[in-house]
């Protein structure tokens, strides 16, 4: 059971990575302030990098036994809806919080790096004011990417939840 809530977990995260990774693309290049290469090639980096991130992420952090807890301790019980808009919480909230401020983090770093010195803000807030309007979107659209493939990607990798 365990290397198969590992699987979901590594399922879940890598759709997720993908649509945040083409949400921060689609930010990126709409913000007027910033040069930015075509958005296929934006889109194809930052989706690579939250891949990366949100491998590593869902092998260190376990998001489904997390939302596991919380479904407990509010005494709800899969396959219900409940179950699975609880559950869906720490998915979307943890990997929305670490696959984003990375990903931004790296792509604000990279354009740092080519502002001439002395002409650029600190680091930390040319970063935090560039992921901060990302943020809320990353999450809403990490809880409604988790509450529509979670209990496709379950019934595909043969987890079946007991009814009570």
């Amino acid at each position: 059971m365990k290397k198969k809530e590992l699987l979901i977990n590594i399922i879940m995260t890598l759709v997720m990575s993908v649509f945040m990774g083409l949400l921060a693309s689609v930010f990126v290049f709409l913000s007027p302030k910033t040069e930015t290469p075509s958005l296929v090639v934006l889109a194809l980096s930052n989706v690579a990098e939250s891949i990366v991130v949100g491998l590593i992420v869902a092998l260190i952090i376990p998001f489904g036994a997390i939302g596991k807890k919380i479904c407990d301790k509010a005494g709800v019980r899969p396959p219900s809806l409940k179950f699975t808009a609880l559950n869906s919480i720490p998915y979307s909230l943890g990997n929305a919080l670490i696959i984003s401020s990375v990903v931004s983090f790296i792509n604000v770093y990279m354009a740092y790096r080519r502002i001439p010195e002395g002409m650029a803000p600190p680091l930390m807030i040319m970063w935090l004011t560039s992921w901060a309007p990302l943020l809320v979107p990353s999450i809403i659209l990490g809880y409604l990417i988790s509450i529509l493939i979670s209990p496709y990607v379950v019934k595909m990798v043969g987890v079946s939840p007991k009814r009570e």
